[in-house]
């Protein structure tokens, strides 16, 4: 199996000349987005990472020394376990890399305003997957989880769900029965992140 540095070179290279060769002026492109390969590593004697381009941001799985891919049909699904928890990945194929399975992350990407926030945002993924998760089961906040990915740090999201629970009536604040709870980035990054596409 090859490591991870010699496999984030050769797909940054694949992804690269699709960008060039398939997607140019394409409206899904973000033109202020470039390929990158972010966070390669080993887990479970598979090679996994972040694969940002300007058009998706998927989480991928390569196969590892035990595995034969070979007649993994695309489109079919299979489920890979992390220490934060389980996400069901759809198989694909890139020429020159072969056979491997994606989750989508991200997709269409306009949302990032430039590379850094991009590659910010999939660091962050990739910190909290890594981290053994206890609240695994619960349930995706589609809102906060958007807000994150637009750029927004944890404090300022806490101010704004601060303000959703204490609305102003008439120029005043109306506090809620119960005070806002502490945002957890782990618990709503690993709690049931889904492709948006």
């Amino acid at each position: 199996m090859k490591t991870p540095d010699q496999l984030a070179v050769e797909v940054k290279q694949a992804f690269e000349t699709i960008n060039q060769e398939s997607m140019a002026g394409l409206p899904i492109v973000n033109p202020m987005l470039e390929v990158d390969t972010i966070g390669f590593l080993e887990h479970e004697g598979r090679n996994v990472g972040i694969i940002v381009t300007p058009w998706l941001m998927t989480l991928a799985v390569f196969p590892g020394d035990d595995d034969d891919w070979r007649d993994v049909v695309v489109g079919t699904k299979a489920s890979f376990e992390f220490p934060a928890r389980k996400y069901d990945f759809l198989a694909n194929e890139i020429d020159g890399i072969g056979k491997y399975y994606g989750f989508a992350l991200y997709s269409p990407m306009h949302e990032f305003e430039h590379q850094p926030h991009a590659v910010a945002s999939a660091e962050a993924f990739l910190e909290v997957l890594m981290v053994e998760n206890e609240n695994a089961e619960n349930e995706l906040d589609e809102e906060r989880l958007a807000m994150f990915l637009a750029g927004e740090d944890m404090e300022t999201i806490k101010q704004k769900e601060c303000a959703k629970s204490n609305p102003v009536v008439d120029g005043e604040t109306t506090l809620s029965d119960a005070a806002p709870k502490e945002i957890d980035r782990r618990a709503f990054l690993s709690g049931g992140f889904r492709p948006t596409a």
